[in-house]
């Protein structure tokens, strides 16, 4: 009996996705009539996506302090060969699995240690998670509501920004993203799919731990109970065995890590899990609200489209509610976690890129002759964002933060774009030109982006150290360095060897614990600062440039051989060394 009630249960499903994807007959005929135009659609997205993602992928340095410092991780598992502990400045750095570092070193070996081969993976796995979600929505509604959602995905602010940078999360959303489009696809057509699903838990897993696996689980239990399925789910979706696959994958790291490295279990699982999720002083502490705002600007300019679907007269579709409770329980679950961070609300934004394309399809295609017109309203309000844009530039400089000032062009650029297409949305929508008018809407997003990524350039001498890095390295490639009164994560990326630190050891402190070459390599009092100034071996010391001033008190003459806004290098007036004149010599002001 049971066998024969899932069956009734994927009859209706499947009768009800295709009510779906007929709402009209333009729908209909979109999506079956005309299969070359479908593939162009699929095509012309994936092309998007890997455009965005990719451009100007390396061409502005790593930025401090989260790219520079996975990219420099995985530099030097390249360079030892030490693929089980992760090292930091060559000491061990254990606050992440190593799945990241793993495809990173795989990168730079074959493309070289550069940014683009640093980012490389990032960038593809946002790709991935593009072409999964289209995969998902073609299955679950129909061809053109898949397409829509790709590009949804593609130019939403949040995951096109982040697919450039350098982090841990995006490679993570898209392994959690085939996790959880897998379960749904095991529950609707039963098959083998649900052995995806465990596969990409287990390297979500080695991507950033237990949250890999918790949150595809979580979602899946709520929507079988939502549905009245739990029951039995445990047989239905062989979860002894496949948990069992997850473990397979993920333990022997661990495992391996937790032997190599004593006290991992206490300060990774306490601290960086169940402290970080609890305890509101452990790291990131941000109110319970923070990631409302971040989910609505993580989705613009798509959030401008959400107030006008007609969400209760849309046709019930299991798929439509899996995606909202996918989006919804990692909103819930980040937002109830002590320790936030704008990317991790990021494994969200996929399912929710459906429910949006789902519901602007719909609309598109209604029956009424309203359905477009109602779209309309999209040109003022790219419009006003054009415009805001445009007087945030003009006046850049009332800005505390040096930000506006420096990509002012490109805010220009991004205003003058979203006026151009909001007009151009206005005229499509209101002459109820649906599809014309969405794709005016994709294309003037995907300007934007291209403008934003300008703006990183511009934005490079306060966000990245790169050119301090080189300079020091082409200036002294032989010499020691020292960071004082804190860590350049950059610096050892790009000069190729480890950095003194004198100062706070900040995420370097359980490595430092553990090195037993800790004595030459961090220290805390001016009294070791002075002593290394004093050295005559060739040492270039990286300092903040607020405190030169008061620093040449104690060290007297310097020369300043590489700076940025934010830095100063500087050598002993009288050092020796490599490397050509340097750049100017101050005396000392202490009398």
């Amino acid at each position: 009996m049971r066998q024969l009630d899932l069956g009734a249960v994927r009859f209706r499903l499947n009768t009800t996705t295709a009510s779906a994807s007929a709402i009209s007959p333009r729908a209909e005929h979109a999506t079956s009539g005309g299969p070359a135009l479908v593939a162009a659609g699929f095509a012309g997205v994936i092309g998007l996506a890997a455009f965005l993602f990719f451009f100007h992928l390396g061409t502005y340095g790593l930025w401090e302090p989260d790219e520079a410092r996975y990219a420099e991780i995985a530099r030097e598992m390249l360079a030892s060969r030490n693929f089980i502990v992760p090292h930091l400045n060559y000491v061990p750095y254990i606050e992440k699995p190593p799945l990241l570092y793993w495809l990173t070193t795989i990168s730079m070996g074959l493309m070289g240690v550069n940014e683009f081969a640093a980012r490389f993976v990032n960038a593809f796995a946002a790709l991935f998670g593009v072409a999964a979600t289209c995969f998902f929505a073609a299955r679950t509604f129909d061809a053109r509501r898949a397409i829509v959602a790709g590009a949804v995905l593609t130019t939403s602010a949040i995951y096109a920004l982040m697919a450039q940078v350098l982090t841990t999360d995006m490679l993570l959303t898209a392994l959690m993203t085939v996790a959880l489009y897998a379960f749904f696809l095991h529950w609707r057509d039963g098959g083998r799919w649900c052995w995806l699903a465990y596969v990409a838990m287990g390297l979500a897993a080695l991507t950033k731990g237990p949250v890999g696996v918790a949150i595809p689980l979580f979602v899946t239990a709520i929507f079988l109970w939502r549905e009245g399925e739990l029951r039995g789910a445990i047989h239905r979706f062989h979860a002894i065995p496949g948990l069992l696959l997850t473990a397979a994958i993920a333990a022997p790291w661990f495992a391996a890590i937790t032997i190599r490295e004593p006290g991992f279990f206490d300060f990774y699982f306490i601290g960086e899990h169940l402290r970080r999720f609890f305890d509101a002083n452990y790291s990131h502490d941000q109110p319970i609200y923070y990631y409302v705002p971040i989910i609505i600007g993580g989705l613009v300019p798509w959030t401008f489209a959400v107030p006008f679907i007609p969400w209760r007269r849309l046709t019930p579709n299991p798929a439509r509610r899996f995606c909202l409770i996918a989006g919804g329980t990692v909103f819930a679950l980040f937002s109830l976690s002590s320790a936030k961070l704008v990317p991790y609300i990021l494994p969200a934004i996929p399912p929710l890129a459906i429910v949006i394309a789902d519901g602007l399809v719909t609309l598109i295609d209604g029956r009424t002759t309203t359905g477009s017109r109602r779209l309309a309203a999209l040109g003022p309000l790219l419009g006003i964002a054009g415009a805001v844009a445009i007087g945030i530039a003009m006046y850049a400089a009332e800005f505390r933060a040096p930000y506006p000032m420096m990509v002012r062009p490109a805010l220009d650029a991004a205003g003058a774009i979203f006026v151009i297409g909001g007009i151009g949305c206005f005229v499509t929508f209101w002459t109820r030109r649906g599809a014309t008018g969405l794709a005016v809407f994709i294309l003037t997003a995907a300007a934007a982006l291209i403008t934003v990524s300008y703006g990183r350039l511009m934005a490079e001498p306060i966000r990245s150290y790169a050119k301090l890095a080189r300079t020091i390295e082409r200036l002294q490639p032989d010499a020691r360095l020292v960071c004082y009164p804190r860590y350049v994560q950059s610096l050892p990326f790009y000069a190729g060897r480890r950095v003194i630190i004198v100062g706070a050891r900040t995420e370097l402190t359980f490595g430092s614990e553990h090195d037993p070459d800790a004595a030459q390599y961090f220290f805390i009092r001016r009294a070791d600062l002075l002593k290394l100034w004093n050295d005559p071996r060739p040492t270039v010391f990286v300092v903040d440039r607020f405190i030169l001033n008061q620093l040449s008190r104690l060290i007297g003459p310097y020369k300043v051989i590489a700076s940025d806004p934010k830095k100063v290098a500087i050598m002993r007036a009288d050092a020796a060394g490599s490397g050509t004149r340097p750049l100017e010599t101050r005396p000392s002001d202490r009398k």
